[in-house]
Parts: structure tokens; sequence; C-alpha cells
């Protein structure tokens, strides 16, 4: 006995779109600045700088003090509220470059121990 198949699928969804890692050649010179003189306040090897300025090109894409509309996210690497206190002058640092970047570092350096782990986990989850 064989039975007719009556009724229709759904069609298959397709993604809305591909994500696409920004160019950190979107940030400016004088944050590429900032970024490199916290660097040398932080102790951080020039070798971590590139992976440093692309992960800021995904967060801000380099524009000092900017703020996330739909949470507390704040400065160049995206800061949440929790987060402010590793700035060097807490919520004050929003607006110096060198310091939002020296709060990027503390971050990201705090939590993953190096720019190049934190990075891979940006590629894979798209936040870290």
């Amino acid at each position: 006995m064989t039975h007719d198949h009556l009724h229709t699928h759904r069609p298959l969804k397709t993604a809305r779109h591909k994500w696409k890692a920004k160019s950190p050649n979107i940030v400016s010179l004088h944050v590429q600045m900032a970024l490199k003189e916290a660097m040398e306040k932080e102790n951080i090897a020039v070798t971590d700088f590139d992976d440093l300025l692309w992960i800021m090109a995904q967060e801000s894409g380099g524009v000092v003090g900017v703020r996330n509309g739909s949470s507390t996210a704040r400065g160049l690497f995206q800061l949440l509220m929790a987060q402010y206190p590793l700035n060097p002058n807490g919520e004050k640092s929003f607006g110096n470059a060198v310091e939002e970047c020296q709060g990027g570092i503390h971050y990201i350096y705090g939590r993953y121990h190096s720019s190049q782990k934190a990075k891979a986990f940006w590629e894979k989850h798209h936040w870290y």
C-alpha cells in the first residue's frame, strides 16, 4: 500500500546575511596611536597591536566614547558598566582614547590572557 505525501513542507530558511569582519583600516590614525600609547603604558608587546586593533574595529569601529544603543557597552572596546572600573578613571575615562584602550587591554588580558585568544573567541562568537 502506498500513501501519497499530500502536505507541503515549509521552505528552507536562508541566512539573513553572512557576518563579515570590519577592516582595521576604518580606525583613524589618531586612535591607532592612542592604542600604541596604551599598550606601552600597560607593557603589552607590540606584536599584539594587530589583534587589539582588529577587536577594536569590530567593537566600535574606532569611535571614541561610542555608546551601544541596546546595552551599557561604551567606548573603543565596548566595556559593559560592570567593567567601567577597568578604565584608569572609571566612567570618566570615556572620551579619552588612551584610557579607553587601557580599559580594553585590562579586560582582554584579564579575561582571555592574550589578544590572540580574545580575537579567536570574537571570530567564533561575534562578541567577547
